[in-house]
C-alpha cells in the first residue's frame, strides 16, 4: 500500500510566513527590558542569546533614547551591537564586562556616555563615531569627548 505524504497548501505556507512576520518583531523585542519615561523608552536589560544584536529604534510606538546604566553588563556573547540614531545617551556600565563585544559604533545622535560604559570589553579594539556628533570623535578607534 502506498502511503501519501500530507504537503501544506501553498495558502497554508503563506499564513505561515505572514503570522511569523507578525510575531518576529514582538520576539525581538522581548529581548529587551525597557522603561517609559516622558515618552521615551530606555533599554535597561538584555536577555536574548547575545551575537549580533539590533538596538530598535522605538518599541510600542515610542522612540528609544537611552541605554541605561548596566543595561548589557556581563553579556559576554554579545559580539556587535548596532545602536540606532535614535538614542542619545549611554548609561554608566552599560556594556561593562561585555568580553565579546568586537564592535560599536556610536551614532551622531548620542550626546552623553556614562562612565565605564565600555569597560571590560576586552575584544573591543576600537570605537567608531559617526563624523557627524557634535559632542564625540574618535581617532585610531580611541573615543574622545570634543570638548
Amino acid at each position: 500500500m502506498k502511503k501519501c505524504v500530507k504537503r501544506p497548501s501553498f495558502l497554508s505556507a503563506l499564513i505561515t510566513a505572514f503570522i511569523l512576520m507578525l510575531v518576529a518583531p514582538y520576539v525581538v523585542r522581548a529581548q529587551f527590558a525597557f522603561t517609559t519615561n516622558n515618552g521615551t523608552i530606555t533599554i535597561t536589560g538584555y536577555t536574548g542569546p547575545g551575537g549580533n544584536v539590533t538596538i530598535p529604534e522605538s518599541t510600542k510606538g515610542l522612540p528609544v533614547t537611552s541605554i541605561g546604566d548596566y543595561a548589557f553588563s556581563g553579556c559576554s556573547s554579545l559580539t556587535d551591537v548596532s545602536i540606532p540614531n535614535s538614542v542619545t545617551s549611554i548609561g554608566d556600565s552599560a556594556f561593562e564586562g561585555c568580553s565579546s563585544l568586537t564592535d560599536v559604533s556610536i551614532p551622531n545622535s548620542v550626546s552623553g556616555i556614562g562612565d565605564s560604559a565600555f569597560a571590560g570589553c576586552t575584544s573591543l579594539s576600537a570605537l567608531t563615531v559617526d563624523p557627524l556628533n557634535s559632542v564625540y570623535s574618535s581617532v585610531d578607534g580611541v573615543l574622545f569627548d570634543k570638548s
